[in-house]
Protein backbone atom coordinates (compact mmCIF):
# COMPACT_ATOMS: atom_id res chain seq x y z
CA UNK A 1 0.00 0.00 0.00
CA UNK A 2 1.31 3.64 -1.05
CA UNK A 3 1.40 6.57 1.57
CA UNK A 4 -1.59 8.17 -0.47
CA UNK A 5 -3.55 4.59 0.60
CA UNK A 6 -2.43 4.33 3.84
CA UNK A 7 -3.54 8.04 4.75
CA UNK A 8 -7.31 7.78 3.01
CA UNK A 9 -7.15 4.38 5.07
CA UNK A 10 -6.16 6.32 8.16
CA UNK A 11 -8.51 8.92 7.39
CA UNK A 12 -11.15 6.91 7.15
CA UNK A 13 -11.14 5.54 10.58
CA UNK A 14 -9.81 8.24 12.02
CA UNK A 15 -12.57 10.33 10.54
CA UNK A 16 -15.31 9.15 8.05
CA UNK A 17 -16.84 6.37 9.87
CA UNK A 18 -17.11 7.80 13.00
CA UNK A 19 -18.34 11.05 11.68
CA UNK A 20 -20.84 8.90 9.57
CA UNK A 21 -21.70 6.42 12.45
CA UNK A 22 -22.61 9.54 14.59
CA UNK A 23 -24.89 10.66 12.00
CA UNK A 24 -23.28 13.72 11.16
CA UNK A 25 -23.95 15.95 8.33
CA UNK A 26 -20.69 16.66 7.45
CA UNK A 27 -16.91 15.82 8.66
CA UNK A 28 -13.96 18.90 7.98
CA UNK A 29 -10.71 17.37 7.99
CA UNK A 30 -7.48 19.47 8.12
CA UNK A 31 -4.58 18.27 6.42
CA UNK A 32 -2.28 19.56 9.25
CA UNK A 33 -3.99 17.65 11.73
CA UNK A 34 -3.68 14.19 9.52
CA UNK A 35 0.09 14.80 8.97
CA UNK A 36 0.50 15.23 12.70
CA UNK A 37 -1.13 12.37 13.53
CA UNK A 38 0.46 9.97 12.05
CA UNK A 39 3.89 10.75 12.52
CA UNK A 40 5.00 12.04 8.83
CA UNK A 41 7.48 14.21 8.06
CA UNK A 42 7.66 16.63 5.08
CA UNK A 43 4.46 14.65 3.55
CA UNK A 44 1.60 17.63 3.30
CA UNK A 45 1.89 17.03 -0.22
CA UNK A 46 1.06 13.58 0.19
CA UNK A 47 -1.81 14.35 2.42
CA UNK A 48 -3.35 17.01 0.16
CA UNK A 49 -3.50 14.83 -2.93
CA UNK A 50 -4.94 11.81 -0.67
CA UNK A 51 -7.79 13.96 0.45
CA UNK A 52 -8.14 15.98 -2.67
CA UNK A 53 -8.25 13.97 -5.48
CA UNK A 54 -11.54 12.14 -7.06
CA UNK A 55 -10.01 8.60 -5.74
CA UNK A 56 -10.98 9.90 -2.06
CA UNK A 57 -14.48 9.66 -2.79
CA UNK A 58 -14.50 6.71 -4.45
CA UNK A 59 -12.16 5.29 -2.03
CA UNK A 60 -14.59 6.46 1.28
CA UNK A 61 -17.64 4.84 -0.46
CA UNK A 62 -16.21 1.59 -0.85
CA UNK A 63 -15.41 1.78 2.15
CA UNK A 64 -19.01 2.82 3.66
CA UNK A 65 -20.54 0.37 0.96
CA UNK A 66 -18.33 -2.95 2.34
CA UNK A 67 -20.17 -2.20 5.48
CA UNK A 68 -23.52 -2.19 3.98
CA UNK A 69 -24.02 0.98 3.81
CA UNK A 70 -25.45 2.87 0.48
CA UNK A 71 -23.80 5.77 0.70
CA UNK A 72 -21.81 7.88 -1.49
CA UNK A 73 -19.25 10.22 -0.08
CA UNK A 74 -18.88 13.77 -1.58
CA UNK A 75 -16.11 16.67 -1.45
CA UNK A 76 -18.19 19.74 -0.90
CA UNK A 77 -15.88 21.92 -0.68
CA UNK A 78 -11.93 22.10 0.29
CA UNK A 79 -10.44 25.34 0.85
CA UNK A 80 -6.34 25.19 0.29
CA UNK A 81 -3.07 27.98 -0.16
CA UNK A 82 -2.68 29.05 -3.70
CA UNK A 83 -0.34 26.29 -4.11
CA UNK A 84 -3.01 23.64 -3.52
CA UNK A 85 -0.91 22.36 -1.00
CA UNK A 86 -0.62 23.65 3.07
CA UNK A 87 -0.73 22.00 6.64
CA UNK A 88 -4.02 24.38 6.69
CA UNK A 89 -5.95 22.85 3.89
CA UNK A 90 -9.30 21.48 4.27
CA UNK A 91 -11.61 19.45 3.43
CA UNK A 92 -15.36 18.94 3.91
CA UNK A 93 -16.85 16.06 2.92
CA UNK A 94 -20.74 15.43 3.58
CA UNK A 95 -22.81 11.91 3.03
CA UNK A 96 -25.43 11.34 0.08
CA UNK A 97 -27.81 8.36 -0.15
CA UNK A 98 -27.38 5.94 -3.13
CA UNK A 99 -30.87 7.05 -4.52
CA UNK A 100 -33.43 3.93 -5.09
CA UNK A 101 -36.83 3.69 -6.20
CA UNK A 102 -38.29 1.35 -3.43
CA UNK A 103 -41.23 1.55 -0.77
CA UNK A 104 -39.10 3.86 1.35
CA UNK A 105 -40.42 6.48 -0.95
CA UNK A 106 -43.56 8.57 -1.51
CA UNK A 107 -45.18 8.21 -4.93
CA UNK A 108 -43.68 11.25 -7.05
CA UNK A 109 -47.23 12.32 -8.80
CA UNK A 110 -48.85 12.54 -5.63
CA UNK A 111 -46.43 14.53 -3.47
CA UNK A 112 -44.46 16.35 -6.32
CA UNK A 113 -43.95 20.22 -5.58
CA UNK A 114 -41.42 21.57 -7.96
CA UNK A 115 -38.65 24.05 -7.51
CA UNK A 116 -40.12 26.82 -9.40
CA UNK A 117 -43.37 26.49 -7.61
CA UNK A 118 -42.11 26.84 -4.59
CA UNK A 119 -40.33 29.61 -5.49
CA UNK A 120 -43.61 30.97 -6.55
CA UNK A 121 -45.14 30.50 -3.92
CA UNK A 122 -42.49 31.60 -1.51
CA UNK A 123 -42.44 34.72 -3.31
CA UNK A 124 -46.04 35.25 -2.97
CA UNK A 125 -46.04 34.20 0.91
CA UNK A 126 -43.10 36.80 1.53
CA UNK A 127 -44.53 39.70 -0.96
CA UNK A 128 -40.95 39.44 -2.05
CA UNK A 129 -39.74 38.23 -5.68
CA UNK A 130 -37.12 35.29 -4.80
CA UNK A 131 -34.97 33.58 -7.29
CA UNK A 132 -32.10 31.34 -7.91
CA UNK A 133 -28.51 32.47 -7.64
CA UNK A 134 -25.09 31.67 -6.80
CA UNK A 135 -23.37 33.49 -3.88
CA UNK A 136 -19.56 33.86 -3.27
CA UNK A 137 -18.80 32.23 -0.06
CA UNK A 138 -15.09 32.65 0.57
CA UNK A 139 -14.40 32.74 -2.96
CA UNK A 140 -16.33 29.59 -3.82
CA UNK A 141 -19.86 30.22 -5.36
CA UNK A 142 -22.62 28.32 -3.66
CA UNK A 143 -26.15 28.01 -5.86
CA UNK A 144 -29.41 28.68 -3.70
CA UNK A 145 -32.72 28.31 -4.95
CA UNK A 146 -34.86 31.28 -2.73
CA UNK A 147 -32.45 34.50 -2.75
CA UNK A 148 -32.87 38.38 -2.86
CA UNK A 149 -29.95 40.07 -1.89
CA UNK A 150 -31.45 43.33 -1.96
CA UNK A 151 -33.79 42.44 1.01
CA UNK A 152 -31.33 40.21 2.36
CA UNK A 153 -33.06 36.42 1.86
CA UNK A 154 -31.10 33.25 1.23
CA UNK A 155 -32.42 29.84 1.09
CA UNK A 156 -32.85 26.24 -0.33
CA UNK A 157 -35.99 24.05 -1.60
CA UNK A 158 -35.83 20.60 -0.24
CA UNK A 159 -38.13 17.79 -1.79
CA UNK A 160 -37.76 14.76 0.14
CA UNK A 161 -39.69 11.93 -0.29
CA UNK A 162 -37.88 9.23 2.01
CA UNK A 163 -39.99 7.47 4.53
CA UNK A 164 -37.67 5.50 6.27
CA UNK A 165 -34.40 6.71 8.79
CA UNK A 166 -33.73 10.05 6.77
CA UNK A 167 -30.36 10.64 8.07
CA UNK A 168 -28.99 11.48 4.98
CA UNK A 169 -31.87 13.56 3.81
CA UNK A 170 -31.36 15.03 7.30
CA UNK A 171 -27.49 15.76 6.56
CA UNK A 172 -28.10 17.27 3.30
CA UNK A 173 -30.43 20.19 4.88
CA UNK A 174 -27.51 20.64 7.41
CA UNK A 175 -25.32 21.25 4.60
CA UNK A 176 -27.20 23.89 3.64
CA UNK A 177 -28.01 26.00 6.78
CA UNK A 178 -23.99 25.34 7.31
CA UNK A 179 -23.73 27.23 4.03
CA UNK A 180 -26.18 30.17 5.19
CA UNK A 181 -24.12 30.57 8.56
CA UNK A 182 -21.10 31.06 6.82
CA UNK A 183 -22.41 33.03 3.88
CA UNK A 184 -23.44 35.34 6.93
CA UNK A 185 -19.88 35.55 8.27
CA UNK A 186 -18.24 35.94 5.17
CA UNK A 187 -20.60 38.73 4.25
CA UNK A 188 -20.65 40.12 7.71
CA UNK A 189 -24.40 40.99 7.07
CA UNK A 190 -27.56 39.66 8.30
CA UNK A 191 -29.28 37.31 6.04
CA UNK A 192 -33.06 36.10 6.40
CA UNK A 193 -32.36 32.16 6.27
CA UNK A 194 -34.88 29.93 5.42
CA UNK A 195 -35.44 26.20 4.17
CA UNK A 196 -38.68 25.52 2.15
CA UNK A 197 -39.39 21.56 1.82
CA UNK A 198 -42.22 19.31 0.64
CA UNK A 199 -42.50 15.66 0.19
CA UNK A 200 -42.37 14.30 3.33
CA UNK A 201 -43.40 16.86 6.22
CA UNK A 202 -42.04 14.64 9.13
CA UNK A 203 -38.58 14.58 7.97
CA UNK A 204 -38.76 18.31 8.11
CA UNK A 205 -40.63 18.59 11.97
CA UNK A 206 -38.07 16.15 13.18
CA UNK A 207 -35.12 17.53 11.73
CA UNK A 208 -36.29 21.21 13.48
CA UNK A 209 -36.66 19.63 16.86
CA UNK A 210 -33.84 17.54 16.47
CA UNK A 211 -31.09 20.26 15.89
CA UNK A 212 -33.62 23.18 16.96
CA UNK A 213 -30.15 24.07 19.98
CA UNK A 214 -28.00 24.65 16.84
CA UNK A 215 -30.58 26.74 14.41
CA UNK A 216 -30.47 30.20 15.44
CA UNK A 217 -32.94 32.40 13.71
CA UNK A 218 -33.25 29.69 10.90
CA UNK A 219 -37.22 29.03 8.92
CA UNK A 220 -38.59 26.11 7.82
CA UNK A 221 -41.41 26.46 5.55
CA UNK A 222 -43.29 23.17 4.37
CA UNK A 223 -45.52 22.88 1.22
CA UNK A 224 -48.43 20.49 1.27
CA UNK A 225 -49.22 18.84 -2.25
CA UNK A 226 -52.33 21.27 -2.44
CA UNK A 227 -49.36 23.87 -2.82
CA UNK A 228 -50.87 25.07 0.81
CA UNK A 229 -47.72 26.67 3.14
CA UNK A 230 -47.31 25.54 6.39
CA UNK A 231 -44.53 27.62 9.14
CA UNK A 232 -42.63 24.46 10.87
CA UNK A 233 -40.46 26.80 12.40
Amino acid sequence: MGLVNEIRAYVFEKYIKPAFDKGEAFVTIRAGDVHKEMGLRNRIPAVCTALGANKAMEYFSERLRKLGHKITVILDSSETPPSGYGASAQYTYTFEHDQEQSNEYFSNEEYEVTEDEARKLMSEYLSIELYKARLNIRGKYKEFDLVNEKHGIVGDFKNLKFKGQASAEMSNIVEYVWLMEKLEHYTKKKWRKIIVGAGNKETFEKFAKKYDPWLNDLEIYFITSNHKILKIR
